[in-house]
């Protein structure tokens, strides 16, 4: 499930104002709780990247692209994901949070998010 936050929503509206920050790392977590919009971060982040693309050729969206190598997932189960606006601060400014079903990362696999917001 996909999942803007409040914290993301007024990120979003901050930057369009030009006063903000641009969202532009993946932030990837093992944590499993449900999603909601009072979330500022994931429930257990485990790494983030800044985006490899950012695509606005679609009116109306944005898609976000991460890549994650094979080392740094090593030993990784997968839960979550989501978009960011900070480099550095692992566990917070989340602009949104996706949970899915459990991925395993034996060390051998490199992962590629991709997280589309849409602006209807």
């Amino acid at each position: 499930m996909v999942f803007m936050t409040t914290q993301g929503l007024n990120t979003i509206a901050t930057y369009v104002g030009g006063s903000g920050t641009r969202p532009q790392w993946i932030a990837i977590g093992t944590g499993s709780s449900t999603v909601n919009a009072a979330n500022v971060s994931l429930l257990t982040e485990s790494d983030r990247n800044e985006a490899t693309t950012i695509d606005i050729t679609t009116a109306g969206q944005v898609t976000w692209i991460g890549d994650f190598s094979s080392t740094e997932m090593s030993g990784t189960n997968l839960f979550e994901f989501g978009v960011t606006y900070g480099a550095t601060t692992l566990g917070s400014n989340i602009i949104n949070r996706v949970v899915i079903g459990s991925i395993t990362f034996d060390g051998d696999t490199e992962l590629q998010v991709q997280n589309t917001i849409k602006f209807t």
